[in-house]
């Protein structure tokens, strides 16, 4: 496949989700939507939802979101153990751990918001992370309150599976030399069939189409 042919296929295939059920790690569910701009609208709509601040911010570092009812742990979040045996994921001493610093910290936190700024909000989040808590972890945390209040990135972040992907565009010259270096990039650096796109959706494809745009 080439570019365009991944991108259609990115956005009008079915978009699949593999998740658990919280506090129930043997329960797991794959979560089918439509299409991409289904899973953000629902997934990101969750968090709209919540009105206590303290339930959204647990929710949002903890990456739990409700579909249909139920209550799931995103699969960026939940605790696996890849092909060498290592534990991935978020354990709760972390989590709660950031969550007790943003919480030392609410004037600021309130703040990053009033500032109608995502990436005050992930410089917040960044500020309180530990060892542990990755890169895509405080992009995750920053997406999910962002969208409470409606502030989304208006840059893509490069961090974990998108910086694969943006390198695997970067090898085949179809982006420029050396943008991979950036910590984020703008929409107008991507080729023009990216054109329209918002910054999360890109981040979104690039993490997603990896392997594809590896194998290209």
């Amino acid at each position: 496949m080439n570019l365009e042919q991944i991108l259609k296929s990115y956005k009008t295939d079915r978009y699949k989700l593999y998740s658990d059920v919280f506090n129930n790690s043997k329960v797991s569910g794959l979560l089918g939507f439509n299409d991409y701009l289904t899973y953000f609208d629902m997934y990101l709509g969750y968090y709209k939802t919540i009105d206590d601040t303290d339930l959204l911010l647990k929710h949002a570092v903890k990456g739990l979101f409700k579909y249909k009812g139920t209550l799931y742990i995103h699969p960026h979040q939940k605790i696996w153990r890849d092909k060498s045996g290592r534990e991935q994921g978020i354990k709760d001493d972390v989590s709660n751990e950031i969550l007790e610093n943003i919480s030392n910290n609410l004037s600021h936190f309130e703040r990053a918001i009033e500032s109608n700024n995502f990436d005050e909000i992930y410089d917040f989040i960044k500020e309180q992370k530990s060892s542990k808590f990755t890169g895509t972890d405080i992009y995750d945390a920053a997406v999910r309150i962002g969208s409470k209040y409606d502030i989304a990135p208006k840059s893509i972040y490069l961090h974990a599976g998108s910086l694969i992907g943006l390198k695997a565009l970067e090898t085949k010259r179809l982006i420029d030399e050396d943008v991979s270096l950036q910590k984020t990039i703008t929409v107008s650096q991507f080729p023009k069939i990216f054109k329209g796109m918002e910054p999360i959706h890109i981040e979104d494809f690039l993490s997603m189409k990896k392997v594809d745009l590896i194998k290209m």
